[in-house]
């Protein structure tokens, strides 16, 4: 019997995008959403709505797919290891934990061979937290462990406020150096156990902790381009990976390579694939998943992806008459909420 039935768990944007690339493949969804009005409602076969936790619904959604993956790593992992106890789940329940989870992730991309990332500190109370900062010049980002997407989560302390966190639960949050970068570049992994492929690295322009736009080809040389594959792969085959990874990196002043996190998953800095690239990003998770074997991306042009965030969506209109305009079909318009996306040649 042929498998065409992909579960995905969440329903934003990115699931959105999965929906329409797997109807390209005649590959039905069933979406597995914890809100009444998502993003895929209008493109997916099906869906439940329902708490993550509701052991019922969860049944009825794992009973009606083949294969499931994800849109959102901040699933519980005791329901992916429930998931993956009956089902096939793209990316593996462990790769999910160790990438949802900063401390997880720090650790594990630091025991890698020639992968680093920038100094941190675990830190358990409000006098480890003082003795920390002395090592960061007096001033570093206190970082949640888990959750914290979109700047959420983050915080500026330094020696004049850090008295401000003695209420704050230690155990959920690190403490991470800041560093001065010179960019901020991404690749996108697509693994099976027969291939793997990379999408070009590319280079992020973030307001406010928020990714505003990415363009394509990142202007980086030669060497850190080859260098930033080699990490990515790497990365890749420790976390013994299929389906698929992004892996956002700060590019340094002497050309270094830090590693700043990674989403297993597809991801905005992949948005501009859909239109300038011969395979996107969600085909080749599809491809990934249903036929064990991923295509080069061949990327057709130099291009640029900008979000749309908050009150820009009110312009919607005049995005569509001179850009690819695309709608997330979100149900309100808040302040720092990625509404929307447009590409267009670089």
């Amino acid at each position: 019997m042929i498998k065409k039935k992909l579960g995905i768990l969440g329903g934003g944007q990115l699931g959105m995008f999965i929906c329409q690339a797997a109807k390209k493949y005649k590959i039905d969804t069933i979406v597995f959403s914890n809100s009444k009005k998502f993003s895929a409602k209008k493109f997916c076969d099906s869906f439940f709505i329902g708490d993550f936790n509701d052991e019922k619904t969860l049944k009825k959604f794992i009973n009606s797919c083949d294969f499931i993956t994800i849109e959102t790593e901040n699933i519980p992992k005791e329901i992916l290891k429930k998931i993956e106890y009956k089902k096939k789940l793209f990316p593996s329940a462990c790769v999910v934990e160790i990438a949802q989870n900063r401390l997880k992730e720090k650790k594990f991309l630091n025991s890698i061979d020639g992968v680093n990332t920038v100094k941190y500190k675990q830190v358990t109370n409000l006098k480890n937290l003082k003795n920390s900062l002395k090592e960061f010049n007096n001033q570093a980002i206190l970082k949640s462990c888990e959750m914290g997407y979109d700047g959420k989560g983050q915080y500026i302390v330094d020696s004049k406020n850090v008295d401000d966190f003695r209420e704050i639960n230690f155990k959920k949050y690190i403490l991470e150096e800041i560093i001065d970068f010179k960019k901020e570049i991404s690749i996108i992994v697509c693994c099976t156990k027969n291939n793997t492929i990379t999408y070009p690295p590319v280079e992020n322009f973030h307001t406010k902790s928020i990714l505003r736009e990415t363009t394509y080809p990142a202007k980086i040389s030669e060497e850190v381009k080859k260098k930033s594959i080699i990490i990515s792969k790497r990365i890749a085959k420790e976390l013994k990976l299929v389906g698929i990874l992004a892996v956002e990196m700060f590019l340094l002043k002497n050309d270094e390579i830090l590693i700043n996190e990674l989403a297993p998953r597809p991801h905005n800095s992949g948005h501009w694939t859909i239109d300038y690239c011969k395979f996107s990003q969600f085909e080749n998770l599809i491809l990934s998943i249903f036929q064990n074997f991923v295509k080069e991306p061949n990327p057709t042009t130099n291009c640029k992806m900008v979000n749309v965030i908050g009150d820009e969506y009110k312009k919607k209109n005049d995005f569509k008459k001179k850009f690819k305009f695309y709608d997330y079909f979100k149900d309100e318009i808040k302040d720092s909420r990625k509404m929307g996306h447009y590409t267009l040649k670089n």
